[in-house]
C-alpha cells in the first residue's frame, strides 16, 4: 500500500508540474487523440495511399476551422469535398512544410484531386470567402513557422473546370480581414503587414477585378502602432471599416480605424475626417482595453480613456472610459470634466432633457441625475394669446456608444448610464470594493463588492446595503464581482447589471 501511495503521489507531481517541466512537451502525447469519423478515416487512408507514407494531421491554431479536415461544397453540386492539412512523417526530419490536399467522393470512395505544399510548418488559420463571385469559393490559408515569428498568407481560387485549387496570391502578413470594403458586392482582402526596420505597419487592400486579384491601395499606419494586438472589421450604415488595435513601444495600446473612400480610391483614417489624431486619442494603459462591439450590432467601438478615478489614483487601477464608434459620428465630442478629489462646478451635459418631469416624491439623487448640471438653463416664456408656441431648443446629441468605469486590476468594465457622466464620483470602501455616489446629493447609487473564493458579502451601512440585494455580474480569475443598484435611481437596474463586461 505504501508503494502504491508513493507512485500515486509521484504521478500527481508529474502531472501538476508538467507545464513548467521538460515533460510539458509530451503532455499532448499522453492525451487520447480525437477519434476520426468514418469519412475522416477513409480520407486519411486514401491520403496515405496517395503519398505512399503516413500523413501527420496539422491543426489550425485559431479561427473558425480548428480541425485538419474541412468538408465543404466548393462547386455547388450539393456534395461536399474534403480539404486536409497535413505534413509527411519523414525519418529524421525536424521541419516539414504543411501540405494541403483536395479530395472528392464518388461511389463511396475518396480520391485526391489536388495536392500542394504550403508556405510554412504550421497552419495559423483557415477562412472561406467569395472574392471571385458569389458562386465561387475562395480559400484563404495563413501559414506560419513553429514560433509564429513569420507568417505567410495564401489565396486559393477554386476552378470548376479542373476541379482543383489555384494559388492566386501569396505574401507575408501580420493579420488579415475579409469583407466587402469597396462596396463591389464581393469580398475584399485587407492584409496587415508587419513593421519593417525603417517603415511602420502597412495595410494593403486586395480585390478581384476582371477575374484577377489586384492591389487596390496601401496605407502606412501611424508609427505609434508598433505591432498588432487585434484586427477586426466593423459594419455601420452598410459599409465596412477596419479597426486596428496596436501595441506601442511603451507597452500601451492605441487604435486606428480605416475605411475605403470611393472617390479617391484609397484607405482613409476616420481621424482625418473628424480632425482628430485617432492613435494618440485612443492610447490607453493596459492591453485588456481592446476595441469591441459593445452594442452587438456589428459596429466596433474603440475605447477612449477620459481620466483616472481619483479614489484609486495612487494605484492607477480604475479609469473613466467611453467607447466611440468613429464611423457613425460627424464630429468628435467629449465633455468629460477631469475628476478631482474635490470636484468643482459641473459643465453642461450633452444629453437631451428628459421628456417627463420627476415626481414630487423623487429622491435628491434621482432628481440631480435626471437634470443637466447647468445653473444657467434658459427659461421659456409663455406665448401670448393667438401666438404659436416658440420652437423648443434641440439638445446637443451625444456621440458616445458607452460610458463607464474600467477596473484594470480586476479585469472588468461597468457600463453606466450616459446621463450620469460628470455627475457621479467613486468612493472606495475597503481594499477592493467601491461605491458610486451622486456628487450633488452625496447619496450612494450603487456598490460593488469584489470577493475572493472564501469571502462573503458584507451587509451593513449605507455604503454596502443588504447582502441579499447584490447580484453576481462577473467572475474574473479567482474573484467574483457583485453589484447592488439602489432601486430609486430612476435607472433600469438591468441596464447596469447586464452592462458589465469581462476585459481581455
Amino acid at each position: 500500500m505504501k508503494r502504491i501511495a508513493i507512485l500515486t503521489a509521484l504521478l500527481l507531481s508529474l502531472l501538476l508540474t508538467a507545464c513548467s517541466s521538460p515533460l510539458a512537451g509530451n503532455v499532448e502525447e499522453l492525451l487520447e487523440a480525437p477519434k476520426l469519423s468514418q469519412d475522416q478515416t477513409l480520407v486519411v487512408e486514401e491520403l496515405n495511399r496517395y503519398i505512399g507514407g503516413s500523413a501527420k494531421l496539422q491543426y489550425p491554431r485559431q479561427g473558425e476551422f480548428l480541425s485538419p479536415f474541412v468538408f465543404k461544397d466548393l462547386n455547388g453540386d450539393g456534395v461536399q469535398e474534403a480539404l486536409v492539412f497535413y505534413s509527411r512523417e519523414a525519418a529524421g526530419a525536424k521541419s516539414q512544410y504543411v501540405e494541403i490536399a483536395l479530395l472528392a467522393k464518388s461511389d463511396n470512395k475518396w480520391a485526391v484531386l489536388w495536392n500542394e505544399e504550403g508556405l510554412g510548418t504550421e497552419v495559423d488559420s483557415v477562412r472561406f470567402g467569395s472574392m471571385y463571385g458569389a458562386d465561387a469559393s475562395t480559400l484563404i490559408v495563413g501559414y506560419a513557422n513553429a514560433n509564429l515569428a513569420e507568417k505567410y498568407l495564401a489565396v486559393y481560387q477554386y476552378e470548376r473546370e479542373s476541379g482543383c485549387l489555384q494559388r492566386t496570391d501569396q505574401r507575408p502578413y501580420y493579420e488579415y480581414a475579409l469583407a466587402d470594403f469597396t462596396g463591389s458586392g464581393t469580398d475584399d482582402l485587407a492584409v496587415l503587414s508587419p513593421a519593417q526596420k525603417d517603415e511602420p505597419m502597412q495595410v494593403t487592400l486586395l480585390t478581384v477585378q476582371e477575374q484577377t486579384l489586384q492591389r487596390v491601395t496601401s496605407v502606412r499606419l501611424d508609427s505609434l502602432l508598433q505591432s498588432c494586438a487585434q484586427l477586426c472589421t466593423s459594419l455601420y450604415g452598410g459599409e465596412y471599416s477596419l479597426v486596428v488595435d496596436g501595441l506601442t513601444s511603451g507597452g500601451t495600446l492605441a487604435s486606428e480605424q480605416l475605411y475605403f473612400d470611393r472617390e479617391s480610391g484609397r484607405l482613409v483614417s476616420y481621424g482625418d475626417r473628424l480632425g482628430v489624431d485617432l492613435p494618440t486619442l485612443t492610447t490607453r494603459v493596459g492591453t485588456m482595453l481592446s476595441s469591441r462591439d459593445v452594442e452587438e450590432d456589428g459596429a466596433v467601438e474603440i475605447p477612449v480613456v477620459l481620466g483616472n478615478v481619483s479614489a484609486f489614483s495612487t494605484e492607477q487601477r480604475m479609469q473613466w472610459v467611453s467607447f466611440y464608434d468613429f464611423a457613425s459620428i460627424e464630429e468628435y465630442q467629449n465633455n468629460f470634466e477631469k475628476e478631482t478629489v474635490q470636484p468643482g462646478s459641473q459643465i453642461p451635459s450633452v444629453l437631451p432633457l428628459p421628456t417627463e418631469q420627476p415626481d414630487s416624491g423623487q429622491s435628491a439623487a434621482q432628481e440631480s441625475l435626471s437634470q443637466p448640471q447647468d445653473s444657467e438653463q434658459p427659461t421659456s416664456t409663455p406665448p401670448a394669446d393667438g401666438q404659436d408656441e416658440p420652437p423648443q431648443e434641440e439638445p446637443l446629441p451625444t456621440n458616445e456608444r458607452a460610458f463607464g468605469l474600467a477596473d484594470l486590476s480586476y479585469g472588468y468594465y461597468m457600463q453606466l448610464p450616459l446621463s450620469w457622466k460628470n455627475r457621479v464620483t467613486v468612493e472606495r470602501i475597503g481594499t477592493r470594493s467601491w461605491c458610486l455616489v451622486d456628487t450633488a446629493s452625496g447619496e450612494t447609487l450603487l456598490a460593488v463588492q469584489i470577493l475572493g473564493p472564501d469571502e462573503r458579502l458584507i451587509s451593513s451601512g449605507q455604503k454596502y446595503g443588504l447582502a441579499e440585494d447584490y447580484t453576481q455580474v462577473a467572475a474574473v480569475g479567482r474573484y467574483r464581482i457583485f453589484v447592488r443598484v439602489r432601486p430609486d435611481t430612476g435607472i433600469d437596474e438591468a441596464q447596469i447589471l447586464d452592462g458589465v463586461m469581462v476585459l481581455s
